[in-house]
């Protein structure tokens, strides 16, 4: 038995934290050229039928040591002072920009945030390195993708490795086009070369014997027979229908309305993918409209402020 059975353990976000604020559209979308899979998400509404923005956020920040410090690095259990002092210290690696109408926040750190979320609820694939704490200075960005998560395929006897990248655009067609130009030029310039290596020097818990199974993974900055390279990308956008639409009709019609639209946002990602030259990757794509991405960007500011 492979000693990666334990990564489960490593898990921080909760599945009911997930289903607090978030749901999931039930449909079997498909990717024609690549092997992966597609979900639908949507927030949920409080009981004034207004979608949870500033709940998501506010639970995202309840995850920041879990996704800014190492666990290695923080003792376990936290005493309440303890908790204080990293809750600080991690909220001192974000940039915290100052926004105005003319001029939004487009860090990106809100949906990276969000994407380590959703790979740890949706997917149970734990973080493996927390990339926020290796920034030398907060108005750095992550270099890299943004985020390394990993999962044990059992079945196939193989450790998947999933490297994140998060857009959120207003438009849902430029956050695609955004997402795998990022994973393109991933690829082009072996970032993932430099990725496994942090892994290596940085792994983010303490157990010496999980670490060094998944570093015998990698074979000269290469995944080895048995690890494979796969991306998780968040593509967060405006969806219109939340300003065009009634809300009493918005209630009785929304998840018709988003499998419509859903339909032909597949139908354009499809079309995307028959033109890209990575074919043998993987993919794990979670879509999320909100009524306006500046929006969870704010109220992700404001609960880190």
């Amino acid at each position: 038995m492979s000693n990666l059975n334990a990564l489960n353990d490593f898990l921080a976000v909760k599945i009911d934290d997930y289903h607090e604020c978030i749901d999931m559209l039930e449909h079997d979308f498909k990717l024609d050229d690549v092997i992966g899979n597609i979900r639908f998400h949507h927030l949920k509404r409080d009981g004034n039928g207004r979608p949870m923005v500033k709940a998501l956020a506010e639970m995202l920040y309840q995850y920041i040591i879990d996704y800014c410090i190492a666990s290695k690095n923080r003792p376990e259990p936290l005493t309440s002072r303890q908790a204080a002092q990293l809750t600080r210290d991690a909220r001192r690696l974000f940039r915290h920009p100052t926004i105005s109408t003319g001029k939004p926040d487009q860090t990106g750190e809100a949906g990276e945030a969000l994407l380590f979320f959703l790979t740890e609820a949706v997917l149970r694939a734990p973080q493996l390195v927390a990339k926020m704490e290796l920034k030398t200075n907060n108005r750095d960005e992550v270099k890299g993708s943004d985020g390394i998560h990993i999962k044990w395929n059992e079945a196939d006897n193989l450790a998947e490795f999933y490297f994140g990248e998060a857009k959120l655009y207003q438009d849902v067609n430029a956050a695609i086009t955004s997402a795998l130009k990022s994973i393109d030029d991933f690829h082009n310039s072996e970032m993932y070369k430099h990725e496994f290596s942090i892994i290596t020097k940085h792994f983010k818990y303490q157990n010496e014997v999980v670490k060094n199974e998944i570093v015998n993974m990698i074979k000269l900055g290469e995944p080895g027979p048995n690890a494979s390279i796969n991306h998780t990308c968040l593509i967060g956008y405006d969806w219109e229908r939340y300003k065009s639409i009634a809300p009493v009709e918005l209630n009785k019609k929304f998840q018709q309305y988003l499998l419509d639209d859903s339909k032909n946002i597949v139908e354009k990602l499809n079309q995307k993918f028959s033109t890209f030259n990575r074919k043998y990757l993987k993919f794990e794509i979670f879509f999320l409209p909100f009524p306006s991405v500046s929006e969870f960007r704010n109220e992700f500011n404001a609960a880190l402020d």
